[in-house]
């Protein structure tokens, strides 16, 4: 029985080393240290996005592999390299968008097994740049050399899209009412609300907004409407929080505001008061939109998972 028992203390041993964190870092460089970037593919196919109201800015990393411990801070130098967008649909990045923490170098510190560097964007250069709608520019980087052993091959380069949120994207849960009356009487033909504020786990009414410029989001919808025939803008003041509801000239209802809206940065959460006209009637509506999740550089981060507000 000892005996049995001492044979699944060692089995349990192994598999505690097995799964040690340093096995992250072992891509074939056992045996000498090389540096390489990280989530290549990963990086390539769904880009980085600076979020504007959240920094405009995000990070580039370097690791090292082939050691258990990094002992000494280790150096990469980089260079920028435009041909490496020879044969993609991407445009280089205008360098006068951004600032480099360093121009040209990456520090893995010592005890670190990753080294960052920051890239940072200037609110004032990209304010009108719609191309960063989309995944339309890129910054492609090839490492040039190292203090470490080796620079590992394969993983030396690597081209960064780039897309520009704000901070008001992402899936929102809708509730609100709409009060539907005569256009010539003014007399009110009906009421009714969507959504349900008890209950905000649920996908019953969800509404999508997307960046357009770093303050103004589309909305995919107009009251209990949802379509491509129906949409809105809003666009929030950053210095007190107000939101200007604008027509979207797409849309089957083109909205106008009526009365104050407002954006709460804390809980997340937009307050909404528009009307519009179809037909012979006047539709007036309140609503609330709260934040449930947004889809950051192919990765889903949820409400419930550190935002303020929750």
């Amino acid at each position: 029985m000892k005996y049995k028992s001492y044979l699944l203390f060692i089995s349990l041993l192994a598999i505690m080393f097995a799964c040690e964190p340093y096995e992250d870092y072992l891509i074939d460089t056992i045996g000498y240290r090389a540096v390489y970037f990280p989530n290549i593919e990963h990086i390539e196919k769904f880009g980085r996005s600076p979020i504007s109201g959240e920094g405009l800015e995000f990070k580039i990393g370097a690791y090292i592999g082939g050691v258990k411990e990094n002992s000494n801070d280790e150096e990469v130098t980089f260079e920028i390299d435009e041909t490496l967008l020879d044969g993609t649909t991407y445009t280089l990045l205008p360098n006068d968008y951004y600032t480099l923490g360093s121009p040209n170098k990456i520090t893995i510190p010592k005890g670190e097994f990753l080294g960052l560097l920051d890239v940072k964007f200037d609110s004032l250069m990209i304010a009108n740049d719609e191309l960063l709608k989309e995944l339309h520019y890129a910054i492609p980087m090839r490492m040039v050399s190292t203090s470490a052993d080796s620079i590992l091959k394969g993983q030396d380069e690597i081209i960064i899209p780039v897309k520009l949120m704000n901070t008001y994207e992402g899936n929102f849960y809708q509730v609100g009412s709409v009060k539907e009356f005569f256009t010539v009487s003014k007399v009110l033909d009906t009421a009714y609300v969507y959504g349900d504020p008890g209950d905000l786990t649920s996908d019953v009414s969800i509404r999508e907004l997307s960046s357009i410029m770093m303050d103004t989001v589309r909305i995919n919808g107009v009251a209990n409407r949802i379509g491509d025939n129906y949409s809105m803008k809003l666009k929030v003041n950053t210095e007190d929080n107000s939101v200007t509801i604008i027509a979207d000239p797409s849309s089957d209802f083109q909205v106008e505001e009526n009365g104050f809206s407002l954006w709460d940065p804390v809980k997340r959460k937009f307050t909404l008061k528009y009307k519009y006209t179809v037909g012979d009637k006047d539709f007036e509506v309140e609503e609330t939109l709260t934040f449930r999740n947004r889809i950051r550089d192919g990765i889903n981060e949820w409400r419930w998972k550190g935002f303020p507000g929750n």
